[in-house]
């Protein structure tokens, strides 16, 4: 999905805000940050985690699975997008990947120090976003791709063979009435007219594929907390595509050494686990953590 571009050795909060604040300021594409506390964990949703691949061809059923459990916890949530931010909330890996818009709060779980006996260096990795890739929680291929988690692995596995199947020259208008022309296609029609009525049966057969950063509604305490935001991933095609426009990442090294410093420093500074995570069941276990 993205061209990767070497970043820098972060060692101080101050060498971080200074690179990353010249990064920020090259080009005008939106800038997304992510952080992780191992470098070798790959930038990918948790759907797609290679110890998860059960759950990701069960993912109808298990999206499914949750909102008969609890109906009530989803009964505001308008579109299948929705439902996802918030099953992602609760803990259950989707096709949507957490990015914020403040590198402090990437940072931050960059300088996680993980379990004992298992230190590693941690990563910001910084995400520029093509115009075109840019969504907002109500864009039709937004309800596209989300919409994918309500058709089964054969179904899914159909679309990825008509996208295979496309003829040599055909122009784009006729690929898109081609594909849409198929019962798979039609049935995914019926999930996104479920949430928009006036839909038309056109979707764009690449955009099932493409990643696209989305503008969240900010409804959800933690997403204002973290200046959260998404990157919600389509299809995975047997070989990849590359893309008119991609995703360009810069990464930010965070050494295992440095990194107690920098979370007091973050800390000092307002960025930590309380702001971070301000629903009561966090300050509830912070609070029986400080006295026991």
């Amino acid at each position: 999905m993205t061209n990767s571009v070497p970043g820098a050795v972060i060692k101080t909060l101050t060498a971080f805000i200074s690179k990353v604040t010249r990064y920020a300021a090259r080009g005008q594409n939106l800038k997304c940050y992510r952080g992780q506390r191992d470098t070798s964990w790959e930038n990918v949703p948790g759907l797609f985690r290679h110890d998860l691949s059960r759950l990701e061809s069960n993912e109808r059923r298990a999206t499914r699975d949750l909102m008969a459990v609890h109906p009530h916890e989803f009964a505001t949530d308008q579109t299948m997008f929705d439902r996802l931010v918030r099953m992602q909330h609760f803990g259950l890996p989707t096709r949507l990947m957490d990015v914020s818009l403040n590198p402090l709060v990437a940072l931050y779980f960059a300088t996680d120090p993980g379990p004992d006996g298992k230190a590693s260096d941690g990563v910001v990795t910084a995400f520029a976003v093509p115009e075109s890739r840019e969504k907002y929680y109500d864009s039709d291929a937004v309800s596209c791709i989300a919409n994918l988690a309500n058709l089964d692995k054969d179904e899914k596995d159909d679309i990825v063979e008509i996208r295979r199947e496309r003829k040599k020259g055909a122009t784009w208008q006729g690929e898109i009435a081609r594909s849409n022309a198929e019962d798979v296609y039609k049935k995914l029609h019926q999930f996104i007219r479920a949430e928009k009525s006036y839909f038309l049966p056109l979707i764009h057969p690449i955009d099932l594929f493409k990643p696209f950063y989305v503008h969240p509604k900010m409804s959800n305490r933690r997403i204002l907390a973290q200046a959260g935001g998404f990157i919600v991933y389509g299809l995975k095609p047997p070989r990849s595509i590359k893309f008119a426009e991609e995703f360009k990442e810069t990464k930010f090294i965070v050494p295992e050494a440095s990194k107690p410093d920098l979370r007091r420093s973050l800390e000092l500074l307002g960025i930590t686990d309380s702001t971070l995570f301000p629903e009561i069941d966090r300050a509830a276990k912070r609070i029986e953590a400080k006295y026991r």
